[in-house]
């Protein structure tokens, strides 16, 4: 800083000294004056300093300074989004009803303490696929109800998300995505939320770096909306009935390679604690609990065509989620389709499981025998679009041993569809408008519960 000083006073002396002979015209130099040989020699034209070069050094020293710092700096980018928004859902804002005394599936009686019926994450009312409300599932462990505005309408503040990249070298680049959610504490305790949702290094290898090798929290591998899960990338606002086993972000290692020309062909595989689920669901590992790990792969061809076509196959494999040993093994199994247009997009995705469970641990058991959906995209207009999306869900979910004296303790029953009808409104790229309204339905047997949605989101793109 006084470096910085001197060099500011130096700078202003000079130019105050140039300004000074500038405003008067040029006079003829006068002959220059016979030495006075009878004046005494004092040195002082010795030791007179040259005022521009002491400011050229001055000058020089600041630059070397700044070249140090900056040399120093962290080059990192900083972005992020504020999504806002405001939903209203029908009924109690809960996905699920309780099948009393088994009279819809008496089947069931005897070998499930609670049964369930319907899907508990339908209502969903933002991006991250939180609920207007979890609803009363008896005899459930506490569970967190993020929002829990059953079915009175609210404004919310989604989620606040801070991204940060910066470049390692010509061939490293490192991401972290911070996520902040302000929700409603109780009994004294603040119910605001910060995960981070993806802290990774990415290597890319070979001159024309077409793979690259990620290490730590890492997006999945597990069909396409994992692409979008985030509010400022999705063309919509709510996930699908199958986004919980496919959008979440797993701790380990990933690879992925882009093969022939145009990238004709797309090879990605990953080593996990656990499966690409969603934190919140029933199935999910940020730290192992078990020896085992999770592969998972995913390849995708790109048609030589004029259409830009994307086929792709992914799945998973490896020891369940959440369970103290590696006996039982959890998988994932998809096929997914994408078409691109000027204007539109048109994508579909499907996907089945299984996961056996772990009675003596709590661990939950999936049998998920068929999901998926079909999603239209358009521009109608330059800053206006439309949304359509049709699916379903057909899932067993249950806790504990059926086949027991004493029985399990709860099972969901869910045989789910929904459609999604929306609006995209773009202000500018770096303001986006949404809203959707979800109609959901139960079929084969289950009961209409009334849990359709409205919702809109306010993106603000940094």
């Amino acid at each position: 800083m006084a470096a910085a000083a001197t060099l500011a006073a130096a700078v202003a002396a000079s130019s105050a000294a140039r300004a000074q002979p500038a405003a008067e015209p040029a006079a003829p130099e006068p002959a220059p004056a016979p030495p006075n040989l009878a004046a005494p020699d004092d040195g002082a034209a010795d030791n007179a300093v040259d005022p521009f070069a002491k400011i050229a050094e001055l000058e020089a020293r600041l630059d070397q300074q700044q070249s140090v710092i900056v040399g120093r700096q962290p080059r990192v980018i900083v972005g992020g989004y504020i999504d806002l928004g405001f939903f209203a859902a029908q009924g109690n804002g809960s996905g699920i009803v309780r099948d009393q005394a088994n009279l819809l599936f008496p089947q069931y009686a005897g070998q499930y303490g609670w049964v369930f019926l319907g899907d508990i994450l339908a209502p969903a009312v933002n991006t991250r696929g939180e609920v207007a409300s979890l609803g009363d599932a008896t005899g459930a462990p506490p569970r967190f109800d993020s929002i829990h505005a059953g079915g009175a309408p609210s404004f919310i503040a989604n989620e606040v998300n801070l991204n940060l990249t910066s470049g390692l070298g010509s061939s490293a680049i490192a991401t972290a995505s911070v996520n902040f959610t302000p929700r409603s504490g109780s009994n004294f305790s603040l119910g605001d939320v910060l995960d981070v949702d993806l802290a990774q290094l990415e290597w890319m290898l070979g001159r024309e770096q077409k793979t690259s090798i990620f290490v730590g929290k890492v997006d999945s591998v597990i069909g396409i909306e994992y692409r979008e899960r985030k509010s400022n990338q999705r063309y919509g606002i709510t996930p699908s009935l199958i986004a919980r086993y496919t959008t979440g972000t797993a701790v380990g290692i990933k690879a992925r390679s882009k093969l022939g020309p145009d990238d004709v062909l797309v090879l990605a595989g990953a080593v996990t604690n656990g499966s690409f689920t969603q934190e919140m669901f029933h199935f999910y590992d940020e730290i192992d609990t078990n020896l085992g790990k999770t592969l998972s792969g995913r390849v995708s061809l790109h048609p030589p065509i004029p259409v830009d076509v994307e086929l792709g196959g992914s799945g998973s494999w490896g020891a369940q989620d959440r369970s103290p040993n590696s006996d039982g093994k959890m998988w994932f199994a998809g096929a997914d389709f994408q078409l691109r247009a000027r204007y539109a997009d048109l994508k579909a995705q499907w996907l089945k499981g299984h996961a056996p469970g772990d009675a003596m641990n709590g661990v939950y058991g999936l049998d998920l025998h068929g999901g998926g959906y079909v999603e239209l995209d358009a521009f109608l207009l330059p800053h206006f679009g439309v949304l359509a999306r049709g699916e379903y869900r057909d899932a067993f979910v249950w806790l504990g041993d059926a086949t027991t004296a004493v029985g399990a303790n709860r099972a969901y029953l869910t045989k789910s569809w929904r459609a999604t009808g929306g609006v995209h409104v773009s202000f500018s790229d770096r303001i986006v408008l949404k809203a959707e309204y979800l109609w959901n339905g139960e079929y084969d047997g289950i009961p209409n519960i009334p849990n359709n949605v409205f919702t809109s989101s306010l993106v603000l793109i940094e």
